[in-house]
């Protein structure tokens, strides 16, 4: 297996870094990344398949569309401990083992929720214990990605197809879904999601090489956890992008939230909600090939906090109430904005100290999951109480708000954009 420092150095010969472009080849060419990348895609298509069987598994058995809606915020609210408690993961275990172990693990935790006459306590149970491991699982692969991939543009379209293995299976997940719960059972569909786990794990034990963990064990996994957090968010720079990228997304997924109670005020069933709920990833899908692969790493910097403003100017025409064809074409054109995020990542690589870094990639992702989670329950409220044609503009206003209190402030040198502190800034 070709060494990943030959890869990096093979990877960044060639016209493309003069240009200061990759090409999706110049990451696929990297064996290490077709692994974490076969694996995500097996994995993720088994847990949007999941969540669509436990869900109906929950409905059939308890009738309730309250306790079936509590499937997904169980699969957002364990990123807040895990995240917390469980960050110093990316430093203190190697990449391999841990990522392996975690997909075995959720293996046999799903395989579990197949065992018949399973009580929904437990069920709900092993789902919050399957959501602890995976803000693990993530934030060990972000850190991975940085030494796995050469710098620069190849890092940068690495995540970029992270991210659409997320987007698309989205789209195409939830469909499968629903075709597989037609030809088995939920319990089957289950079994499946079991399977694709396993079969991720086997991927990355064979695909991935062996690397040592980055830190040391001096304290408890959660004691070093919390200081990991803390050092994080305390340096300013790094602050400001994690806020950024994770305030922005939360206040994006306001029509996402409400989508089912939009769908009926412009009178159609709540069923159409899925047509809405396509519009903002298959913008975000085109936004990311577009933004990671044409686009130089200072057009990426330069567009983040007018494509950030873009995923919130549509949403003020929801006052209106759009008909369902002109509010999916609102919604992809706000998912089109996404394309901030791929600035995003090249400057949190640059402003994270390297002692920082891993922390901070892991922290990215758990505290993304979170927000976006606690967006879904703070906007579902705010719609129970005002009017949608209010409530989905309001949230892009405040959007809109954080984009500017936190935009991206260009340095002296004019070479590089970063996120500088407001002090720094006003001086």
């Amino acid at each position: 297996m070709t060494t990943p420092a030959a890869q990096r150095q093979s990877a960044a010969s060639g016209p493309e870094q003069a240009l200061d472009r990759a090409r999706y080849r110049d990451v696929f060419c990297i064996s290490e990344f077709r692994a974490i990348f076969a694996a995500n895609v097996v994995s993720m298509l088994g847990t949007v398949v999941a969540a669509v069987a436990l869900t109906v598994l929950v409905y059939q058995q308890t009738r309730s569309a309250a306790l079936a809606a509590s499937v997904m915020t169980l699969s957002f609210l364990p990123y807040l401990f895990g995240g917390v408690l469980l960050g110093a993961a990316a430093d203190r275990l190697p990449a391999r083992r841990a990522l392996v172990a975690c997909d075995l693990a959720s293996a046999g935790l799903v395989g579990c929720m197949v065992i018949p006459g399973t009580p929904l306590v437990v069920l709900l149970g092993l789902l919050f214990t399957t959501g602890l491991i995976s803000p693990v699982y993530q934030g060990v692969r972000s850190a991975l990605l940085p030494d796995v991939l050469p710098p620069g543009p190849p890092y940068i379209v690495g995540r970029s197809i992270m991210r659409l293995v997320a987007q698309s299976a989205q789209i195409a997940g939830y469909g499968a879904g629903g075709l597989l719960l037609a030809a088995m059972s939920p319990r089957g569909a289950l079994l499946a999601d079991a399977l694709s786990f396993a079969a991720s794990g086997l991927v990355l034990r064979f695909g991935l090489v062996r690397r040592p963990a980055a830190g040391t064990r001096s304290a408890s996994m959660a004691k070093d956890s919390l200081t990991g957090l803390r050092a994080a968010l305390g340096h300013g720079p790094t602050r400001r992008v994690l806020l950024f990228s994770w305030l922005v997304p939360a206040c994006a997924v306001a029509p996402e939230a409400l989508a089912a109670p939009y769908a009926t005020l412009v009178g159609q069933p709540a069923r159409a909600a899925g047509f809405l709920l396509m519009g903002i990833p298959i913008g975000t899908v085109l936004a990311d090939v577009v933004a990671a692969r044409l686009l130089t790493s200072r057009q990426q910097r330069r567009i983040i906090v007018g494509s950030a403003l873009l995923s919130f100017v549509p949403l003020v025409a929801f006052a209106a109430k759009p008909g369902l064809a002109p509010a999916l074409a609102l919604l992809l054109t706000a998912g089109l904005g996404s394309a901030w995020a791929a600035g995003i990542d090249g400057v949190l690589i640059e402003v994270a100290p390297p002692h920082l870094r891993n922390r901070a990639l892991a922290l990215a992702t758990a505290g993304l999951m979170f927000t976006q989670g606690l967006g879904f329950a703070l906007w579902g409220v705010i719609g129970q109480y005002a009017p949608l044609t209010v409530t989905i503009p309001l949230a892009a206003v405040v959007g809109g708000i954080a984009v500017m209190a936190l935009r991206p402030a260009r340095r002296r040198s004019g070479r590089r954009q970063g996120f500088t502190a407001p002090s720094a800034r006003r001086s």
